[in-house]
């Protein structure tokens, strides 16, 4: 026995279209046959087997979706204060700028190592205070080393010094 169910097209592929979206791999839904009717509208001819297979392409992308829910909440922890989220390996992207912003307090804690590192300039400012703190040494490294955008050379150990003046500093390192 068949039956003839008559519905827009817009109605019955926008709901394919958001699935489709959200799983790009799962099965798409397929065009039924159109039939053109009064006017310009035209209608959809729908078989028990097009709803059957469309029925089973939604099933597999609610599937698909159920499966990425499942993986966000293994992750991500929400609750009334706060939201963590907790995996092995977490990166942020942006194509364009990147902004972490805190109303009171920022902390960034490495069990081993931290690094910042820019293909350009990488400032560090405090409005207040900025403490730089070594365990056991504070390294700088650069061709030259700037204190305070200085010109005048810093002694050394062993360095010529005369009348306060420093005649054979650093030739690399620099204070006013």
């Amino acid at each position: 026995m068949h039956f003839l169910l008559t519905v827009t097209f817009t109605t019955c592929f926008l709901i394919s279209s958001i699935a489709q979206a959200a799983e790009p791999g799962t099965r798409q839904l397929q065009r039924p046959p159109m039939q053109q009717q009064r006017g310009n509208i035209q209608q959809m001819k729908i078989t028990p087997e097009y709803l059957h297979q469309q029925i089973l392409a939604l099933k597999q992308q609610v599937q698909a979706l159920q499966n990425q829910v499942n993986s966000l909440k293994s992750v991500v922890k929400v609750n009334p204060i706060g939201a963590t989220i907790q995996a092995e390996h977490l990166a942020f992207y942006a194509q364009k700028t990147l902004t972490m912003t805190s109303g009171k307090e920022t902390n960034l804690t490495a069990g081993d190592d931290l690094g910042l590192t820019s293909e350009k300039t990488l400032s560090l400012n405090g409005e207040q205070d900025l403490t730089a703190e070594g365990g056991a040494k504070l390294k700088l490294k650069a061709p030259q080393i700037m204190f305070n955008g200085g010109n005048k050379p810093i002694a050394l150990k062993d360095s010529l010094v005369v009348g306060g003046k420093v005649i054979s500093g650093s030739t690399s390192v620099f204070a006013k």
